[in-house]
Formats: structure tokens, C-alpha cells, sequence
């Protein structure tokens, strides 16, 4: 590979992660429109955005999948558990995230 090429393919690589970057930020503020209209699917897919461009952006970053599910998982269990009125969900998520890694 040329000096040329190599230049041409890190303007590549950082214009798709800050292509991606932009992309989770509006799929984020999707969330809170649909949060506010109330409406589940587009809820729904907004948070499917966010979590496929989170991932997206991490590969891009060579941080691996099942690295952000592991950390998920261990940001959630060391959660305050005694008085966390979000405990039953954080679980479900915990789960659910053990089940695929």
C-alpha cells in the first residue's frame, strides 16, 4: 500500500466513524421525539438505532460487540441493588445480554 492509499483509506475510516457518530446523535434524539409523541414503534426503532450505530461505532473503534455487552452487564450489576427501583429491568437487560455472549 502506497502512502497515498493509506492516506485516502484513514480519511475513509475517520469520514465513516464521524458519519456514524452523527447518526447515533440524531437516532438519540429520535428516542426523545418518540419518548414525548409516545408512539412504541417509532420508540422502538429509534432505540434499535442507537444501539446498532453504538455497536457500528465501536467495531469501527476495534472495540468488539460482546466487549459493550460486557461492559453493560457489569455496569449493571454493580448498580445500587437495594433501594434501585429499576433493579427488575436492569436484570431483564442483564439477561437477556448474558443469554447472547
Amino acid at each position: 500500500m502506497t502512502g497515498m492509499e493509506a492516506e485516502t483509506n484513514l480519511t475513509r475510516k475517520l469520514q465513516a466513524v464521524e458519519h456514524d457518530r452523527i447518526e447515533l446523535v440524531q437516532q438519540a434524539v429520535e428516542v426523545l421525539r418518540s419518548v414525548q409523541s409516545g408512539n412504541q414503534t417509532l420508540l422502538t426503532e429509534a432505540l434499535a438505532g442507537v444501539v446498532g450505530f453504538a455497536y457500528l461505532l465501536g467495531v469501527q473503534m476495534g472495540i468488539a460487540p460482546h466487549r459493550i455487552d460486557r461492559e453493560v452487564i457489569a455496569a449493571f450489576q454493580d448498580a445500587p441493588s437495594v433501594d434501585n427501583p429499576r433493579r427488575e429491568e436492569m436484570a431483564d437487560v442483564v439477561r437477556h445480554l448474558r443469554g447472547r455472549i
